[in-house]
């Protein structure tokens, strides 16, 4: 581009001297000496002209290669995860696969216990609360729990309305259905039957289960062999107390001994007996 500046400098130079001397000499030589500088003017202008030309469209073509590449570089980058994206996107994986595979709440041992009671119902095996006529229950012996919000009340009477045996459980006790007459519990009557069911081998690992507590030694009617082992025992009393050793259970029992103590009582029982515990508890 140089180069072809002082071409053109010179050309310039040459063409004002030549016009110069063709108007002072106007001679036939000088006109055509005039001519071919300016035709040699006219070239180099035509020659510089397209020369600025192909330097602008390479200078353009240039300019729109290298954006494209910039651009070109910056989708690679955003299309090429680097090691930290790549080692996130591992652990959210991960940790959603944890989220997937994390097991379910184990349900207690009380919800479990209520599940497997509110199976057996309609079995003949197990009787929630409510009233029943005769028929409803069969004959036999049934283990008697309260729970959270049940009562503590049974009752069984004959076709004539009269009381066949009824009592008051603090807790879990035992009774007799004669299937006389109309019957009315205010805790769920369980059949022995149905303690394989329910994994257990007595009623005092049922009133445990279904009220969440843990070996329970207060007011109840336990079954001598079952709920508590044969032997001697000592029962001290909150404020007044009750004890009695019975033959059987309520409906089908006698008295082999009780007392009304405030204090210590000392009781020995056999296996086939029951202890009832009334405002105290079993100390050892």
């Amino acid at each position: 581009m140089a180069f072809i500046g002082v071409l053109l400098f010179i050309a310039s130079i040459s063409f004002i001297i030549l016009g110069s001397l063709a108007s002072v000499r106007k001679t036939g030589q000088a006109k055509r000496m005039f001519t071919f500088a300016f035709a040699a003017l006219f070239f180099f202008v035509l020659i510089s002209i397209l020369s600025n030309l192909d330097g602008a469209e390479t200078a353009s073509k240039g300019k729109t290669t290298e954006p494209k590449n910039e651009v070109a570089g910056a989708i690679e980058s955003k299309g090429t995860p680097s090691e930290a994206d790549t080692e996130t996107d591992v652990e959210t994986e991960a940790d959603s696969e944890t989220a997937v595979e994390d097991p379910p709440d184990e349900l207690s041992l009380q919800e479990q216990m209520t599940e497997k009671l509110a199976g057996l119902i309609g079995t003949n095996q197990v009787f929630d609360t409510g009233s029943y006529i005769k028929g409803d229950i069969p004959t036999g012996e049934y283990a008697f729990v309260t729970f959270d919000g049940s009562g503590e009340y049974y009752v069984e009477k004959d076709a004539a309305g009269n009381i066949i045996d009824n009592e008051n459980f603090e807790s879990f006790g035992y009774v007799y259905v004669h299937g006389a007459g109309n019957l009315e519990t205010k805790g769920v009557l369980i059949s022995p039957s149905a303690f394989e069911a329910l994994e257990v081998t007595n009623t005092k690992q049922i009133y445990e289960a279904l009220n969440d507590v843990q070996n329970y030694k207060d007011s109840a009617w336990y079954k001598v062999g079952t709920d508590i082992q044969p032997g001697t025992y000592v029962i001290e009393s909150y404020g007044s107390g009750y004890v009695a050793v019975m033959s059987g259970p309520v409906g089908k029992g006698d008295i082999i001994d009780n007392e009304n103590f405030n204090g210590k009582y000392q009781v020995t029982v056999k296996p086939g007996q029951y202890l009832k515990i009334s405002r105290g508890f079993i100390s050892q």
